[in-house]
């Protein structure tokens, strides 16, 4: 037990029963004046509005006392854990700043976490994103640690969640975090980003390269193409991604789980396609390193021009939880070009 918790009697958060956010921000400033090395850890549930409007808030409230013991359990001697507020949890790993170690402890924890299923609610499997920022490598204040590890945290986000960052100032310091307004404003501008792109460009074909360039980089994607019966057009393959060449999924494949209501087909994780029997599809996900992908049918009318793919790469443990308001404008981006192609007269292959 660290001497600053066993000296002392702190109250506790009544639902999950660990420390609350002034206790772990005492703690943090403890360390800090006797210049003790620590890591902060933000995690944050994935997609946690989406639990509490489909289950409820009595289940919200169940699942984060289950989440809270989880990781309780998992951090173990490694460090302190507390709520921070909503579905926000913080650790405070004290003596613990090395990469690989924390590396380690992070893959162990979002991996052991996505293994068991959520007692009494049948199917549903939590994931988390975690942002770390470490003292007094990264800084020696406390309030600008908090603002480096949120940064981390909503990288992490943007990257497609379940998944940890460790703060890297070279990467991460030009992060500007954004307010819940300003939230709803970034879909209005994605929204309108999509038409600028796709009908003021001199030419469709420069349309769609700097679109799928500039999505690309908003969204943090690996890959990103259309997909035709015999070709992959328009390819933009990100800086980070593991695998640097893609090669076609066959369109029958893809069609026959197209969902017919939104024109889309996603995969989170391919692992589960190998349940489902669709082994032939996963072989070939899995060849290129691709752990998920999304795919939007570019169509009008019942005519199918292709499709556009989106990839993400990199280990087998490690997959990207799409969300709602990305393939909304994956969808969006496909229907406009599909109207554009339709009206046009255009194929894309002669772009």
């Amino acid at each position: 037990m660290d001497t600053f918790f066993s000296k002392n009697s702190f109250p506790i958060d009544e639902l999950t029963r660990l420390y609350n956010r002034e206790v772990i921000l005492n703690y943090m400033e403890y360390l800090i004046e006797n210049r003790t090395p620590f890591t902060i850890a933000l995690l944050d549930i994935d997609n946690f509005k989406y639990i509490n409007d489909s289950y409820g808030h009595i289940a919200g409230d169940k699942i984060l006392c289950e989440v809270a013991e989880r990781v309780n359990k998992l951090i173990g001697e490694n460090g302190v854990v507390g709520r921070f507020g909503g579905d926000e949890f913080i650790v405070i790993l004290k003596n613990v700043i090395e990469y690989d170690k924390l590396w380690n402890i992070c893959h162990n924890l979002l991996v052991k976490m996505r293994e068991v299923e959520i007692p009494n609610f049948s199917g549903l499997y939590v994931t988390v994103t975690i942002g770390l920022s470490r003292f007094p490598e990264n800084e020696k204040e406390s309030e600008k640690l908090m603002i480096m590890a949120d940064k981390a945290l909503y990288r992490g986000k943007t990257k497609g969640r379940n998944c940890f960052i460790i703060y890297l100032p070279e990467k991460h310091a030009n992060i500007v975090l954004k307010n819940e307004k300003e939230k709803q404003l970034s879909s209005m501008y994605l929204h309108s980003v999509v038409f600028s792109h796709l009908t003021q460009s001199t030419d469709l074909k420069t349309g769609i390269t700097n679109l799928f360039n500039f999505l690309s980089s908003y969204f943090m994607i690996d890959h990103i193409c259309i997909q035709t019966e015999d070709q992959l057009l328009f390819q933009t393959i990100h800086i980070l991604s593991k695998n640097k060449t893609f090669a076609r999924i066959p369109n029958q494949l893809i069609r026959s789980n197209i969902n017919k209501t939104i024109d889309i087909f996603y995969v989170n994780d391919i692992k589960p396609l190998v349940q489902s029997s669709k082994i032939d599809l996963y072989n070939m996900l899995q060849e290129q390193e691709i752990t998920s992908t999304c795919y939007a049918d570019i169509s009008y009318c019942g005519n199918s021009f292709g499709f556009i793919r989106i990839d993400m790469t990199g280990l087998p443990d490690s997959f990207r939880i799409w969300q709602h308001t990305e393939m909304d404008i994956f969808m969006t981006t496909a229907k406009m070009i599909a109207t554009i192609l339709h009206f046009t007269g255009q194929n894309l292959s002669e772009l």
